[in-house]
This record gives C-alpha cells, sequence and structure tokens, in this order.
C-alpha cells in the first residue's frame, strides 16, 4: 500500500511540473497528466488493495515493492507511470486468490496507460488517427453541407469558412480518458470482470467519437460556430458533456454488466 501512495504522489508531483498531452512533436517521456479521472482511479485502486487479504510479504516481496518506490521517486515524469505498470503487473500475478488485488492492479495498469502508454502509441500512429477523425467529419460534412469539400485533413465548406483537423482535435485523447473512467468506476462497482464489460468498454470509445466529431462538423460551419464550439462556451459544454458520457457509461454499463453475467 505505502508503494502505491509513493507513487501517487509522485505522479501528481509529475503533473504539475510538466501538464499537457504528449503530442509527436514532443518527447513523449516528459509530459504527464493528472485530472479528475486519474485521481478517482487512484482512490479506487487504493480502496481495492486496501480490501484485499492481508498475507506476509516475502523478502521478494519487500524488495519489488522498494524498487517500485524507488523507480517512482526518480525525477523523470515517466518514472511513476513506469512503476505503476510494474506495481500493476505484479498485483495481477501475486493476488490469484485476490479479486480486490487484481483489481487494484488493473487500476493500476489504466492510469499508466492514460499516463504514459496511450502517449507513445499516439505518437507512433497520430497521422493514422488524425486521418480517421478527419474522414468523419470530411464524410459528414460533404454530405449534409452543399458544396463542402474535404482534402485529406482540411474541410472547407462555401463562403471560405474551413477547419484543419490536427493532431489536437484527435478523439484519442479522449477515448484514453473514457477508457481510464471506465476501468476505474467498473472496479469501483466490483472487483472482478464479466465479458460484456468490454461492450461497455466499446460503447465508452463509441460515445467519445462521436461527440469529438459532431463537435469537429459544427466547427466546421461557420467562423461563428468556429469560435463558440473551439474557444467559448461550447467547448465547456463539450468538456461537461464528454465526461458525463463516461461516467453514465460506464457506471449503468458495468452495472448492467454484472446483472448478465
Amino acid at each position: 500500500m505505502w508503494a502505491l501512495f509513493v507513487l501517487l504522489a509522485n505522479s501528481m508531483v509529475g503533473a504539475l511540473q510538466s501538464p499537457g498531452f504528449p503530442l509527436p512533436d514532443q518527447g513523449w517521456l516528459l509530459p504527464s497528466r493528472f485530472d479528475a479521472f486519474d485521481a478517482l482511479a487512484w482512490a479506487v485502486a487504493a480502496w481495492r488493495l486496501g480490501k484485499a487479504p492481508d498475507a506476509p510479504a516475502a523478502l521478494a516481496d519487500v524488495a519489488f515493492a522498494l524498487a517500485v518506490a524507488v523507480l517512482a521517486a526518480l525525477p523523470a515524469h515517466a518514472a511513476a507511470p513506469l512503476a505503476a505498470t510494474g506495481l500493476g503487473l505484479w498485483l495481477l500475478a501475486r493476488s490469484a486468490g485476490s479479486s480486490d488485488g487484481r483489481a487494484a492492479g488493473a487500476v493500476l495498469l489504466a492510469i499508466a496507460s492514460h499516463q504514459l502508454w496511450s502517449g507513445l502509441v499516439f505518437s507512433l500512429f497520430s497521422p493514422e488517427f488524425v486521418k480517421f477523425d478527419a474522414t468523419l467529419v470530411g464524410q459528414l460534412v460533404t454530405w449534409t453541407v452543399q458544396g463542402a469539400v474535404q482534402h485529406d485533413n482540411i474541410i472547407t465548406v462555401p463562403g471560405g469558412h474551413g477547419i484543419a483537423v490536427l493532431e489536437g482535435c484527435s478523439s484519442f485523447s479522449n477515448v484514453s480518458t473514457s477508457l481510464l473512467a471506465w476501468v476505474a468506476l467498473s472496479k469501483l462497482v466490483r472487483a472482478t470482470w464479466r465479458g460484456r464489460d468490454l461492450a461497455v468498454a466499446g460503447a465508452t470509445v463509441i460515445a467519445q467519437i462521436a461527440l469529438n466529431v459532431g463537435r469537429m462538423y459544427l466547427l466546421a460551419q461557420s467562423n461563428d460556430m468556429f469560435t463558440y464550439w473551439h474557444d467559448a462556451t461550447g467547448a465547456q459544454i463539450y468538456a461537461a458533456v464528454g465526461s458525463a458520457a463516461a461516467v453514465l457509461i460506464s457506471l449503468l454499463g458495468s452495472q448492467w454488466a454484472g446483472r448478465a453475467a
């Protein structure tokens, strides 16, 4: 348990020193993220680990926990997610008789994925992710707006207005956050996985992609719509709706998956 709190403290400090989502032109080891869903996930991991049955720690267990704590205390912002990856895998491997211990391990892996590994994946495949979003938005705009044209990631409408779908517009970041919320809330509801949990995960992903595509569709309509949904109140509405969708789908979906078992 103490190793987990060392990881949490380092993760928070790292996020304060270098907030933001890693983009392809940034060093993926440097940026760190810590938001409300991260805080929720850490709380769920600590709660599940606290519910796990106590067992005498072998010397190897103590040595591993010390190594994780030392790794988490290193100054690099990737240290805490790397340590969380190791601790999560260790809990999954060493908690065969404890569903709570395995649940804590799963949440730690989700935290590490959100804070580190998703950034690496995005850095490697950002052109494909951007093309995916641009294609969806472009098809929707050209189908519904007469005279609209798409060229690669640039979408223009009659009157001269247009948008460029860039890395920061990708649905990937929201998908990563929503999956973290799904893991944390599903493990808050119950410690064990159910087969239908995958359907809930898929629903969270589809919801975030649909919301992001819908927002970019509105951005492409006119300069006034772009300003409202990108820089003004619309941006706050979008963030609130996206967060609410992640929470509601994860909570209600996890309860549904549990009842269906």
